[in-house]
This record gives structure tokens, C-alpha cells and sequence, in this order.
């Protein structure tokens, strides 16, 4: 129904006679790593501009992802989110299996090991003052390496204007139902320094009020309202100086997210209540820089590229889990007397190095080739210890200190022959090297020693290699059309789990007699699951890009992915509380992918997007418990995205508005089907999340004297989007859902000013 709603609109808004003055602007994208029309280039790209991202009100990207045909996503909040593109679900692994740039600069990086929301999860920088979004889908692992399975994301910031000054200045004040109100302030400098440099300073400060309220579980009683608070800033300088043929830009960012709650409430039963048996928070804090210098070079001929880049991140997260207290260890240690927690920090320090020549003297041979280095690590610390009652031990319920160090060495290349004018074919192709490392601690009343000095120590280490390939053909067949056809191929890297505590004695080791129980029931050890290789994505693609007219531009794909030893989640029970990864075999994923651009008249434009996907697991995996014909999770088989964008000229201005409407199709909260009982994995809401669809409405006027002026409603029929059922850093038991939701209908209004 959705869909044909959709279609309707699309026909409805194309019958509207245009002007003849209504023309489409060329959009310019750099997704081949050199500057290219959107029209020319032979892969499925989303380009969002700076304007698109201004007209709909986007902080981050998240506020954008549902628009972009076969994009999904699970969240937990700022900072914890993964990304999904055509049916490549990252429900678990080392990696994510999409790269996220900002600039040259990648800001994917390793995991936490956690089995929590903070896997694969993407830095989540504000998106002020940015020049371009891209999102390249399918896997781009000749340029983009490893972890661009599904595809890759780009955020290109707006570059300091050389020998220029200007600034603009941004306030938004808005107000959530059932939360309160919420402002953000932006800002933007950019100063020229001679004939040849400029600085350029981007601000912001985000004060977001919460909406979940914690609640009594025996009283009813509200101990604190409003508790996902979010309080972000970020600093953003790029300093830019260019030579007679070349260019140096140093840059850095930083941000800091403080939350004093999570986004989530206790489902099924709760709308949006928090229960707690005693009045603690549950904060989390996301502090990371990010450092880049990037030279570039005209040598006649050719271009030189060097980027080298610095992330530190560091994160903390504390979770109330006085329930799992309460259901396992209650009995043998007398009922709770304040509350007990799991607390899980993390530091990630990653260093990448990527230099690169590429041709620029337009003939018909086009080259790229390059070199690339990672160097990664992280140290992450999980520890059940505050609360618990000395009888369990000094140590508390379970603690692990976890460190992993990642190196990759790769080249690639691509090389492009243009011939019979119109016909082009592409080859590329990279080689990486990988090791990977890791160090880990366990102790506590699950694992047996009482204090670290007696851990049970992990050391293990592996290494990899991998081949990533793709061959493109292309008709050109006018200067803004195009049919490709492709096959390509990514991976990302295997890696270690967490240890399992096992016990034969429930009385004296709860926890790890669930592990063990679990354990039994798959047929298999402690051990079977110590380690997980790399998986691959194989990629057949047919696609379009069309101008239809001056006015009607008209881009799509058909696909099919085959992934082999695809990473999945293994949950062993509820009251093991243990996730784990595992190589279940092969899945394959199918499925279309459109977007329409039509300026209808000089004043009018529509822009539909949608994308189906299919994606099934292909094998038996007993040991998982999964069968063939299991859909993969956090994969909706339909997205949708209208936008109607209607602009009144007057006088001294014009004025606009703005409607945008997402609809994004019923989704899984664990590989099986949508009937599956998943009770024993402690999810009670069952494992479909709802379908849903989401509008947003913006009015404005947008002055010759250079501010602009808007009011807004946010998700106007105050629809809930589920993201998760179960983001629980320790343990999901069945006594409630810890359920993610969006943010409720939220009023605002916005003044911006440029200068």
C-alpha cells in the first residue's frame, strides 16, 4: 500500500506541465576518488547535497539513512548505530560491513568485542556546514577496502575558501511530546589568510531533552523524568594553503555526546517507562578527535594524493541490571540492596595512511593506483563488579579486560579504457594483508578467579589475505546517460569472541551453568566458538542513470549478492547473557533500487526513492539452530522516500515548504522468521520490529538579505520506529525488553544567518 502510494504521487507530480526554464543542476561527486558527474559515474550513489541536508533538518546522519533506497539501520542512541546497505546485515562480527569516511579520513574502525549496541557502531559526527553527503552501495572494495561489503558512506565537509572571508550562524529551538524542550546552536568562520590560505572553524552545541522517565517497579513511583538526555559538542578546523600546482589541509574534529539515560523503555508492557527496583542512572558518554592531513599535488598528467589520519575514541556505558541479580543470584544471596551494574569503556586508537596517483588528462585510458596502511587498537573493559554483595566475591559477577590490535597493508588499482566513444570498461582490483591480535582477561564469580592477578589469560593471534576485484562495463550512451553492468566483490576480517564461563554446578555458578546448558544444546564446547573467519560478498549489478529530460533524471539498479560465510549472531540463552559470532554458512540477497528527480515546474521538485530487498540464509546451521530460507536480521524488504520540496518567489525572498515521508518495512530482531519464539534469547516482544512510516513537515521563508527563517514538525503523526528489542549490554531476560525507539513529535523553529 505504501508503495503504491508512492507511485501515485510520483505519477500525479509528473503530469503537472513544467516550465520550460525548470532545469536539473549537475551534481559532482568524487566517489572514484576524482571529480566526476553523478550521471557518469558506474555505481549506485546517493548524493545529498548541503541544501537537502539544511531542508529536511538533519543533525546526523542517522536523520538521513531511511531516505537512501536499501539503507537500514539499529540503533541504540548517538554513537551506536550500524548500518545496513542491500540486505548486508552487521548484527555482529569484528567489522562493520560498511566504511564511513569523513573527507579521505575512514572513522569506521574496530569493534569493542562487545555483544553490545557499540559493535560496528559508526562515529556520529554533526553534519553542519557540510558540502555533500554520498552513499555508494554495493560493495566498493577495490577503493574502499575491507568493510565495504554492503557499501560505503561518505560525509564531504564544506573546504575552507581560499583568500575568502564568511560565516554564518544557526539556532534551533524545539520542543519533544512526552519530553521537553530541546535547542542547538551552530556556527561557522571562514577566514581567508593572504592570497593563498584560509581557516575555516565550524561549532556546535546540541541540548536534546529526553523522553523515557525512570519509574519504580515497586511503587509506580517516577524516580527522575526525561532521563536520554543528550548533551554534543563539536569543534571542526580545517586550515588550508595551496602552492602554484598543489595543497596542504590539515584538519581536526572533536566531539563529546554525554547522555545521563537510555533511549529505551521496558516493552511490551511500557510506553515510555524505564523500570527500576532503586533510583540509579545509567549514563553514557562519547568522546572522540579525529586528525587528518591531506596533501595533494598536480604533477602534469597525474594527480598525487597522501592522507594521513589519526581517531582516538573514547567511550563509557553503565547499565542497570539489578533484574539479572534479582533472577540469578537472588536465591542463593539474599534479594538486592541497592542496585548492581555492568559498566562497559572503551579506547580505540586508529592510524591510516593512504596515498594514491590518478591520471587527469582526459584520453581514453583512466588509472588510479595506491597504497594503504591501518593500524589499530582497542582496549575494552567490561566489569560486573559495583553493586553486587560481597558473598558473591570481591571480584562481582564477571569481568574481562579485552585489548585487539589490527594492521592491514594494501595496494590497489584501477584502470578504465574508454572505446567506440560511448563504451568503456573498468577493472580494479586490491590486495590486503591483515593480523590480528588479541589479550584478554577474564575473572569473576562466573569465570572462577576471584581478582585479576588470577584471570584466566586468552592470547591469540591470526593473519589473512584477501583479494577484492570488480569489472564494470559501460554504455554511454548520451552525455547524462548511462548502462553498467558489474561484478564485484569485499570483505571484512574474522576475529576472536568472548569467552564463555561454564559450570556443571548451578547452585554455585548460575551463569555459567545457563552457558553450559546452551552449550549442550548446540552439541558443541566452550571452545567451538573461540574464533571467526573473514566473509565475502560477491556482487552481480545491473544499473541505469538517465536524464530523461531537462527536468526528469531517473537512476536505478537491479542486483544480486551472494555472501559466503556470512557472520552471524549466536545468542546462547538469556541468563548466559553471552553473544557470540560464528561463520552460519551462505545467504543470498536480491533486490531493485530507484530514485526519481523531477523538477516539475522552476518552483516544484519531487524526489521519490525506494528499494526492495530479499535476503535469505542459503544453509542448514544446526549448531545455530538456523535453517535455509531464514531472513536476515535488520533487513526491511521495502524502503521508501518522498520528498516534496515547493518554493513561492516574492519580493524581497521566497517562500517554502518542505514535506518528507519515510517508510521502512518490518524488519527482524534475530536471523529465523518472523514467527520464531525467542523467548529463551530473554526477547518477549517477539522477533518482528513493526513496519513504519515517518513525516516530517518544514515551512519557511528564506530572505535576499541572507537568513532564513523556518518552523518545523518532526514525525508529525508520532509514529514509533522500533530499532531494537534488546540492547542490553549484559543481559536480556524475560521479565522485559530493553526497546530503542525514535524520538516522539517534535515542534520546532529554526533562524539561520550567512555572512
Amino acid at each position: 500500500m505504501h508503495c503504491k502510494k508512492t507511485l501515485m504521487a510520483s505519477a500525479i507530480a509528473l503530469a503537472i506541465p513544467a516550465t520550460a526554464n525548470a532545469v536539473l543542476e549537475e551534481v559532482v561527486v568524487t566517489a572514484t576518488k576524482r571529480n566526476e558527474s553523478l550521471q557518469n559515474v558506474p555505481i549506485a550513489i546517493t548524493a545529498i547535497s548541503a541544501e537537502q541536508i539544511q531542508r529536511v533538518g538533519a543533525n546526523d546522519f542517522i536523520d538521513l539513512a531511511t531516505s537512501v533506497p536499501s539503507l537500514s539501520l539499529r540503533s541504540a542512541g548517538p554513537g551506536r548505530t550500524k548500518l545496513n546497505i542491500r540486505g548486508v546485515s552487521a548484527a555482529t562480527g569484528f567489522a562493520p560491513t560498511v566504511s564511513f569516511y569523513l573527507d579521505e579520513m575512514p572513522i569506521q574502525t574496530l569493534s569493542s568485542g562487545s555483544s553490545t549496541s557499540f559493535q560496528q557502531t559508526i562515529i556520529d559526527p554533526k553534519l553542519y556546514d557540510l558540502e555533500r553527503i554520498e552513499v555508494l552501495r554495493g560493495p566498493q572494495g577495490t577503493l574502499y577496502g575491507s568493510s565495504s561489503m554492503g557499501g560505503t558512506v561518505r560525509l564531504i565537509t564544506s573546504k575552507p575558501m581560499v583568500g575568502e572571508d564568511a560565516g554564518s550562524i544557526n539556532f534551533d529551538f524545539s520542543n519533544t511530546e512526552e519530553g521537553g524542550y530541546n535547542w542547538e546552536a551552530n556556527a561557522m568562520a571562514n577566514v581567508g589568510t593572504g592570497d593563498n590560505g584560509a581557516l575555516r572553524v565550524v561549532a556546535s552545541y546540541t541540548d536534546a531533552d529526553g523522553w523515557m522517565d525512570r519509574e519504580s517497579i515497586d511503587t509506580g513511583r517516577t524516580f527522575a523524568e526525561d532521563v536520554n538526555t543528550e548533551e554534543t559538542s563539536t569543534v571542526r578546523a580545517a586550515y588550508r594553503y595551496e602552492f602554484e600546482n598543489a595543497y596542504i589541509q590539515p584538519s581536526v574534529l572533536y566531539q563529546k555526546t554525554e547522555m545521563d539515560g537510555k533511549p529505551l523503555y521496558n516493552g511490551p508492557s511500557r510506553d515510555y517507562e524505564q523500570e527500576r527496583r532503586f533510583d540509579f542512572s545509567e549514563p553514557f558518554d562519547d568522546e572522540f578527535t579525529l586528525g587528518n592531513v591531506t596533501y595533494g599535488h598536480d604533477l602534469g598528467g597525474m594527480d598525487l594524493l597522501v592522507s594521513a589520519s589519526y581517531l582516538e575514541r573514547d567511550f563509557d556505558n553503565s547499565e542497570d541490571i539489578t533484574d539479572v541479580y534479582e533472577a540469578l543470584l537472588a536465591g542463593d544471596f539474599g534479594a538486592p540492596t541497592t542496585a548492581a551494574f555492568a559498566n562497559e569503556s572503551n579506547d580505540v586508537e586508529d592510524t591510516t595512511v593512504e596515498a594514491r596517483l590518478s591520471s587527469n588528462d582526459n584520453e581514453n585510458w583512466h588509472w588510479l593506483a595506491g597504497l594503504y596502511y591501518k593500524d589499530a587498537e582497542t582496549d575494552s573493559g567490561y566489569r560486573m563488579q559495583r553493586g553486587f554483595p560481597d558473598a558473591v566475591g570481591a571480584a562481582g559477577l564477571a569481568n574481562t579486560q579485552d585489548k585487539r590490535d589490527y594492521e592491514e597493508y594494501a595496494i590497489f588499482g584501477e584502470l578504465t579504457y574508454e572505446f567506440l566513444e560511448d563504451f568503456s570498461v573498468t577493472l580494479g582490483g586490491r590486495y590486503l594483508d591483515y593480523e590480528i591480535s588479541q589479550y584478554k582477561e577474564d575473572w569473576g564469580f562466573a569465570f572462577g578467579p576471584d581478582n585479576r592477578a588470577d584471570a584466566n589469560v586468552v592470547d591469540r593471534d591470526g593473519s589473512d589475505d584477501e583479494i577484492h576485484g570488480k569489472l564494470t562495463t559501460t554504455w554511454q550512451y548520451t552525455e547524462t546517460g548511462q548502462v553498467y553492468a558489474t561484478v564485484s566483490n569485499g570483505t571484512r576480517p574474522g576475529g576472536f569472541n568472548r569467552s564463555v564461563p561454564v559450570s556443571d554446578d548451578e547452585m554455585a555458578n548460575p551463569v555459567g551453568f545457563a552457558c553450559q546448558q546452551a552449550l549442550n544444546g548446540l552439541g558443541v564446547s566452550a571452545t567451538a566458538f573461540d574464533a571467526f573467519d573473514g566473509d565475502e560478498v560477491t556482487n552481480y549489478e545491473l544499473g541505469w542513470k538517465a536524464d530523461l529530460s531537462d527536468r526528469v533524471r531517473f537512476n536505478g539498479a537491479l542486483y544480486y549478492l551472494q555472501w559466503d560465510d556470512i557472520q552471524q549472531v549466536i545468542t546462547l540463552s538469556g541468563d548466559c547473557g553471552i553473544d557470540l559470532t560464528a561463520n552460519l554458512g551462505e545467504a543470498e540477497s536480491q533486490g531493485a533500487e530507484i530514485e526519481l528527480l523531477a523538477q516539475v515546474t522552476d518552483n516544484f521538485t519531487v524526489s521519490i526513492a525506494a528499494g526492495y530487498t530479499d535476503a535469505e540464509l542459503q544453509d542448514d546451521v544446526p549448531d545455530a539452530g538456523v535453517e535455509s530460507g531464514d531472513q536476515l536480521p535488520d533487513v526491511p524488504e521495502w524502503t521508501a522516500n518522498l520528498t516534496l520540496d515547493y518554493v513561492i518567489p516574492v519580493e524581497a525572498g521566497e517562500w517554502f515548504a518542505v514535506a518528507n515521508w519515510n517508510y521502512v518495512d518490518e524488519t527482524l530482531e534475530f536471523i529465523g522468521d518472523a514467527n520464531d519464539d525467542v523467548s529463551d534469547f530473554g526477547v518477549i516482544s517477539g522477533n518482528k520490529k513493526p513496519d513504519y512510516d515517518i513525516l516530517d513537515l518544514r515551512i519557511g521563508f528564506t530572505s535576499e538579505d541572507n537568513w532564513e527563517w523556518l518552523f518545523y514538525v518532526d514525525n508529525v503523526t508520532d509514529e514509533e520506529a522500533i530499532y531494537s528489542y534488546s540492547d542490553a549490554l549484559a543481559f536480556n531476560l524475560d521479565s522485559y525488553d530493553r526497546t530503542v525507539r525514535n524520538r516522539p513529535r517534535t515542534f520546532g523553529t529554526s533562524f539561520t544567518y550567512n555572512f
